[in-house]
């Protein structure tokens, strides 16, 4: 028996409840089905608030696990989620982290309140 797409997203919603960001409850319209095969349904679920967006493979009957999670990497655009780039804005490479570094950001932090708004208020009036 095939599963309709109102019961496949159904189960999708049940399972990931609310936005992880802005943390509202998803709604049916959310879930867009971007690909159906007879074993595998593609999705992507995105927050009609904070435009959050999920990628959600469905794997259905006897459909294979290591493939639905290859899907979502293409699907998402990480051909090689092991392998994880940071590109910079900057043309030359950035000094090391030294000791005495580490050791300016610890006597900061101990003195500091968590009050970033006043920080930068202070910061900017000196």
């Amino acid at each position: 028996m095939e599963a309709s797409e109102g019961q496949i997203k159904r189960i999708v919603l049940k399972r990931m409840g609310r936005c992880r960001v802005c943390h509202r409850v998803y709604a049916d319209e959310d879930v867009s089905v971007v690909s159906r095969k007879p074993d595998m349904w593609m999705m992507v679920v995105e927050c009609e608030d904070c435009h959050a967006k999920n990628f959600v493979a469905a794997v259905l009957n006897e459909g294979d696990p290591t493939q639905a999670e290859l899907a979502l990497r293409r699907l998402s655009g990480d051909s090689d989620a092991a392998e994880v780039v940071f590109e910079s804005d900057e043309s030359g490479a950035a000094e090391p982290i030294t000791a005495a570094d580490v050791a300016d950001m610890h006597r900061f932090l101990n003195g500091f309140d968590g009050d970033f708004i006043g920080f930068f208020r202070r910061s900017a009036a000196s």
